[in-house]
């Protein structure tokens, strides 16, 4: 007997240590709202992460409804990961109820209006691209669970409503996904501190990839006519592109930064005129959202149009030419510059 406890007890112990160690080496349970910041989550985990988007790919993620096995999904995570600024509109109620410490990824970053033009505010001092930044999230603005702004400061009621809302759509800039990184970075390494030196190192190569993206764009764009840098989009979802690339967006289709919003017959009929006006070579729309009001609106126009289709809030299936937000972008800059260069 004794003989038998003294070869039981070491492979207990055993049992124990390897229960421990496939424990602490099991993968951080990780749940992106979109597939977008699901993609930037892998690359930034790589093995140590597990990684689920609530809204699936090539989705109009304005219009998702949450089922129930997203709250369960919810629940069982470690880290949640949000864009914020009201992107996740479906989503919110059961994010604040079942994920209150959700990590939203875009504090930090620099947000546009919704309501961004390129004319009302510039002036020589400040170039156009620049005129409709209101601060920077988390620090200097905040905005509520519909991505109203939220001045801090002094600011009135009615100062706060001049502002307008928060572009949500901040990933159409490359740079703003490199702040996406480092917050995921941390956040990784809040939950997981055992491996804070993988996440840091995942992060300075992802953001090279990034910064050599924002070179590849840059490149291309150069193809363009200066002229020809004016667009047009089903709603108002490329202002981070057109800011940082130097185009300029004179109209939406949908007037608004979310799908849901509605169109009345007074806005197309002077968004007509403005393409006109102007000699705007295509209609940008999205192939997650239906695109038969621009095409009424390019029907309408009395000269050939492009209607092209982008990625707009999500990516591409698995085998499609938008399976991540690298190729997502250089889907998107292609056919950009494929329908304006002329």
């Amino acid at each position: 007997m004794k003989r038998l406890l003294c070869m039981i007890v070491p492979l207990i112990a055993l049992f124990g240590i390897n229960q421990f160690s496939a424990k602490a080496q099991s993968p951080l349970k990780v749940v992106a709202t979109t597939s977008l910041i699901a993609d930037v989550a892998k690359n930034i985990g790589g093995d140590l992460v597990d990684v689920t988007a609530i809204i699936p790919t090539e989705t109009d993620v304005h219009s998702y409804i949450p089922a129930p096995q997203d709250i369960a999904l919810l629940v069982d995570a470690d880290v949640v990961l949000v864009n914020g600024l009201g992107m996740e509109e479906g989503l919110l109620e059961i994010i604040e109820e079942n994920a209150p410490n959700a990590v939203i990824v875009s504090l930090g970053i620099n947000v546009l209006s919704s309501d961004h033009t390129h004319d009302d505010e510039a002036t020589p001092e400040v170039p156009p691209h620049e005129a409709d930044y209101l601060g920077i999230y988390g620090a200097e603005i905040e905005c509520d669970e519909h991505g109203d702004e939220k001045a801090e400061g002094t600011h009135t009621e009615d100062e706060e409503h001049a502002h307008g809302a928060c572009d949500p759509h901040v990933w159409q800039n490359p740079l703003n996904v490199k702040i996406w990184a480092e917050n995921i970075a941390y956040a990784f390494s809040e939950a997981d501190n055992a491996h804070v030196p993988a996440y840091a190192a995942n992060v300075i190569l992802y953001n090279d990839q990034l910064t050599a993206l924002d070179s590849e764009i840059k490149s291309l764009i150069d193809e363009i006519p200066a002229e020809n840098r004016v667009i047009v989009t089903n709603h108002n979802f490329l202002a981070y592109f057109a800011a940082e690339y130097g185009f300029e967006v004179i109209g939406t289709v949908i007037p608004s930064a979310s799908t849901m919003a509605q169109v009345s017959p007074q806005d197309l009929a002077g968004l007509i005129e403005v393409i006109q006006a102007e000699g705007v070579r295509a209609i940008f729309t999205e192939y997650s959202a239906n695109i038969d009001i621009a095409q009424t609106v390019a029907d309408e126009l009395g000269y050939d149009i492009a209607v092209v289709s982008l990625y707009s809030d999500s990516l591409g299936a698995e085998d499609s030419e938008a399976s991540t937000y690298l190729d997502f972008m250089r889907y998107n800059v292609n056919a950009i510059v494929t329908a304006l260069k002329g």
